[in-house]
Parts: structure tokens; C-alpha cells; sequence
């Protein structure tokens, strides 16, 4: 007798449910059975193969059965020997006996399961005549060598084959390229954080004392009085213009207003108008660009101007004091800027190179 509860399904109503079969399978019986040797275990019964179909596996077992194993649902140890390796599946399955109860029958739960590809692949190559039976081992007698290539209708593909391989080349060392571009402009190009004024060249005249401006005369010609400085002293300064120069007042400087030593009061601009650039750089773009780097003044237009830095009294004055930021004065390539370009803005790049210009990099004092 087999267990009702074992073998049959049932319903939350408590009804049986036949067993259901997949539908591309049809019925069991539809499968050849082939002799195709194998062992099979479940737990610690072993048995040996005598039929193998796609839904069912048949065995005899090599020593007395427990009843309890027929009719139940176990999951089974399939082993198929070959000559040299060993295909194991385990599928799970339902247990039967025949009448005489010398063969047990191992009906598939799922025969579509995960071990169907392997299972099938046994199949059809034990059908097709690849795979025959030694005793209790089997061998394989399909063919060991690659089917040779055709000769016509080749060279096209190996041509095309040959062409994208190259076109691939091609398109990973211009990617490799400029990935190693980008780091190495990342790690050796620095930008100054301070902003370039480019001005018109002149004479600055300065405040020698402290005190307060009581005169100015911007129309004052050569040897005339262009202001009168009254000293915290008690001493009234007068200065001449040394040319007939235009004059430009510095802004917020007025009559009453009052200065500090090094003030800047006005500027001279000669004949001839000519272009001068100032900024602040930092201690360390300041050590960069005297160790020998590029600088290039960046333009607002993109330009990249190359300059020497040029130390003067004030840049030492300003270092002597621990400012961060030092004054210094910027030597643009000769002609790269114009009167068009005074009162634009741009910035200080410095940046490692191999190979530089002498004009491209260094300082200079004076």
C-alpha cells in the first residue's frame, strides 16, 4: 500500500489533486526508456540503473529496501560514470515498486528542473551513438578534433575582423591618451588665487610723510607744483611735475584728504602709452615660479600670455611682514598685449614642463 499522504496532493479543501505534468511533456509514457548505465542513492540505499527516460529513472536495489522508502518523495543521487569524469545530478523524486518489488521506479517531481539540461544532453548523445556502455562505465566516440574552417567566404570576415580590431586599438590609446593628459595637467598646473590687473604704464608719485594734502594741480606742467603735502612735522612739502605728462589722480585722493607714508597720490603718464601688469601671488606659487615653472597669464578672451614675475621693493617689504600674499609685478611676452587689453582681467597659471623657453619661466628682481 502506498501513503495516500506521500504520494497524493491535496487541496485546502482536503481533495486530491492529480499530479500535474508539465504540459510540453505530454504523458509519462511518451518517453523512450534507454539503458543507459548509472547508479542511483538515496540516503544510504544504493541502487544500480537499469532505464533512463527524461521523466523517470529505473533501478534495482542492491540490497533490501526499508517499506518506508517506497511511496515516499526523496530527493535522488543520480551518477553517471565515464571513462574519466563523473556527472552527478540529483533530482527529486517519487518513489514506486513493481509487483515483485525487485525494481523501483524514480518518477521526476519537476522534469523540467534544473537538472533537465544535463540529463537531456545524457540522452541525446546515448541516442545518437556518442556515448555506448562499458559494463558499468560509459565512453564517449564523438568527435575529438574542431570541424575545420570553410575556405570560401573567409577573407571578408578575418578582413572586417582585422579592421575593427584595429579601429578598437586605435580608439583605446587616444582614451588612454587623454585620461593621462588629464592627470598629469591635474597634478602639475596650479591656477593663483589673486586676479591680474593689466594697467597703464606710469609714474607713481607716492606720499613721503605722513600729513595732509592741502594743493593739487593735475594740469601742473614741467617744473610747476603738482601738489603740497602739510607734514604731521609742521613742514608744508611741495612736488613738480618732472614733465609735461598726463596726469591721473589716484581714486579718492582730493584736497584735505589725508595720507600715510607710501601713499599713492597721482601718476604720470609719459608720451607714449605703454601696458603694466601687477597681482599678489602666494608664498608658494611665488617659491614655484622662482624653482623654474611656467607662467602664463590666462586671459579673460583665452589667451595664455607667458611672464616672468618681477620681485620689487615691495614684494620683500610685504615678505618681511609674514603676508601670505606678496605684490609683484608681471613681464608679459614682448607685443602679446596691447592698449586693448588694459583694464581687462585675467589669471596666473603656473604649471611643470620637461621642456621650457627661457622667457617662459624664472623671476627676476629689481
Amino acid at each position: 500500500m502506498l501513503d495516500d499522504n506521500a504520494t497524493t496532493e491535496k487541496d485546502s479543501n482536503g481533495t486530491p489533486v492529480p499530479p500535474r505534468v508539465p504540459a510540453e511533456f505530454g504523458f509519462d509514457t511518451e518517453h523512450p526508456v534507454l539503458p543507459v548505465p548509472f547508479t542511483a542513492q538515496v540516503g544510504e540505499a544504493k541502487f544500480t540503473g537499469t532505464g533512463l527516460s527524461v521523466t523517470a529513472a529505473y533501478a534495482e536495489p542492491r540490497e533490501p529496501v526499508s517499506p518506508d522508502l517506497v511511496g515516499s518523495r526523496q530527493p535522488v543521487r543520480l551518477r553517471f560514470d565515464f571513462g574519466g569524469f563523473t556527472i552527478t545530478l540529483f533530482p527529486e523524486a517519487r518513489i514506486t515498486a513493481n509487483a515483485t518489488g525487485d525494481e523501483l521506479t524514480f518518477q521526476f517531481i519537476d522534469p523540467t528542473g534544473p537538472h533537465l539540461p544535463q540529463l537531456r544532453y545524457i540522452l541525446n548523445t546515448y541516442i545518437a551513438g556518442d556515448v555506448v556502455s562499458l559494463g558499468s562505465m560509459m565512453a564517449y566516440t564523438g568527435p575529438t578534433q574542431p570541424k575545420e574552417a570553410k575556405s570560401g567566404g573567409g577573407t571578408a570576415a578575418d578582413t572586417r575582423r582585422r579592421i575593427k580590431s584595429i579601429g578598437v586599438a586605435f580608439l583605446s590609446s587616444i582614451l588612454i591618451y587623454f585620461a593621462i593628459s588629464a592627470l598629469f595637467v591635474r597634478y602639475t598646473t596650479s591656477y593663483e588665487l589673486r586676479p591680474v590687473f593689466i594697467m597703464r604704464a606710469g609714474n607713481e608719485m607716492r606720499a613721503t610723510s605722513g600729513g595732509q594734502v592741502i594743493f593739487l594741480n593735475p594740469q601742473a606742467g614741467k617744473g610747476e607744483v603738482l601738489y603740497s603735502l602739510s607734514a604731521t612735522t609742521g613742514d608744508v612739502l611741495n612736488f613738480q611735475s618732472p614733465c609735461d605728462c598726463e596726469v591721473v589722480l589716484t581714486d579718492g585722493m582730493f584736497e584735505g584728504a589725508t595720507v600715510l607714508p607710501g601713499d599713492q597720490i597721482l601718476t604720470l603718464h609719459g608720451q607714449y602709452t605703454s601696458v603694466r601688469v601687477q597681482t599678489q601671488m602666494s608664498t608658494e606659487g611665488l617659491s614655484r615660479a622662482m624653482g623654474g615653472e611656467q607662467v602664463h597669464l590666462v586671459m579673460d578672451d583665452g589667451r595664455a600670455i607667458p611672464a616672468r614675475v618681477i620681485l620689487t621693493s615691495a614684494t620683500s617689504a610685504a615678505a618681511e611682514e609674514g603676508d601670505l600674499f606678496l605684490p609683484v609685478r608681471l613681464e608679459p611676452q614682448a607685443g602679446a598685449l596691447t592698449d586693448a587689453d588694459i583694464g581687462k582681467s585675467a589669471r596666473v597659471r603656473l604649471s611643470a614642463a620637461l621642456f621650457s623657453k627661457p622667457f617662459q619661466n624664472g623671476t627676476e628682481a629689481q
